[in-house]
């Protein structure tokens, strides 16, 4: 869940420190007047009938996409109203951008470009954000290992607190007196002891495993953003985006509190370091000039804005509608 944040596919979580996470049924999109054929018509278009963030969006992912060979399925775009700098990728091919981001990288569309091909790199690596629930449930099993692995224990402690019992029950009757009493207590005190000491490694054995878990899960998510940032570094100088804009980015970051240390995703500094090595591995000249051949030969993507307004779909090169496909396909 950039700390690009990982409420699967989170929260993969910019949060960003970016991730997965699961979001509201979405409004059904309504259809929309179709676009002219040339590309300046379906582009003023879409910046007449689009709220402005939603235009840029549109026209990020639209170069994305067919710059780098992602326009085969369609993408979905949601507006989040909350001041997080945030954004993160979820369900299938959802990409949420908060206020906060857009206003951050507010005239600065290579900066936002970068975390949104971020985040379609979550979904064409497949990243999956592990949720709270099954987070529950993995520390749950744990739990039941650490029982299994100390029940021969339990056991052992059980059978010395029932010998205790009778062993106490036979000294009171055989010996009696205050001295029997005596050995009828500490045999029960020992069983009981051993069976609290039993409960003690449980809970050791238990929150060792859990640690375990934390820092693989960390680990994993660490790797995730790492794939994630040069992928979206690429996608996006490949669509013919500022390669700066990626360090940009993480320069707001930066501000974040905690951006210096690794958590579940690599310290801000360590992020800026691996992009300028990215930068120097591929050359932005190299990349531009891939992405600008393969865009001349698709056409611009069509969209659909939901009813409510809250989402986009930029969609893929067949098209939005069923209905427009058949008829291409078999005649009216």
């Amino acid at each position: 869940m950039l700390n690009w944040k990982r409420k699967l596919l989170t929260n993969c979580s910019l949060c960003l420190f970016l991730c997965f996470a699961t979001l509201p049924v979405l409004a059904k999109p309504t259809p929309q007047r179709k676009p002219a054929s040339t590309s300046s018509t379906i582009y003023q278009q879409a910046k007449k009938e689009l709220p402005e963030d939603f235009y840029t969006l549109y026209r990020i992912v639209d170069r994305i996409a067919r710059a780098n060979e992602l326009d085969t399925r369609p993408w979905r775009v949601v507006a989040i109203s909350k001041y997080d700098v945030n954004a993160f990728a979820t369900d299938v091919n959802l990409i949420a951008v908060y206020d906060g981001i857009l206003d951050q990288l507010a005239g600065d569309s290579s900066a936002l470009a970068c975390v949104v091909a971020h985040e379609m790199g979550h979904h064409v690596k497949r990243h999956i954000a592990v949720g709270l629930a099954q987070k529950n449930e993995l520390i749950a099993k744990i739990q039941e290992e650490a029982e299994k692995e100390v029940l021969g224990e339990q056991q052992a402690a059980n059978q010395e607190s029932t010998s205790a019992i009778v062993g106490g029950a036979v000294v009171n009757r055989v010996v009696g007196g205050k001295f029997g009493n005596f050995v009828g207590s500490v045999l029960g005190n020992q069983g009981v002891q051993r069976q609290a000491d039993s409960q003690k490694r449980i809970n050791q054995i238990i929150e060792k495993k859990k640690k375990e878990l934390e820092e693989r899960l960390a680990q994993q998510e660490r790797q995730h953003e790492t794939e994630a940032d040069e992928i979206g570094y690429v996608a996006s100088v490949k669509a013919g985006f500022d390669p700066e804009g990626c360090l940009r980015v993480m320069q707001v970051l930066s501000q974040i509190p905690g951006s210096e240390t690794d958590t579940g995703h690599p310290s801000v500094p360590k992020r800026i370091e691996a992009i300028k090595a990215l930068m120097i591995k591929y050359p932005p000249q190299t990349l531009g000039k891939e992405g600008e051949a393969r865009i001349s030969k698709t056409k611009p993507l069509t969209y659909d804005l939901s009813k409510d307004q809250a989402s986009l779909r930029i969609n893929s090169t067949h098209g939005g509608s069923q209905a427009d496909d058949i008829d291409r396909r078999f005649g009216k």
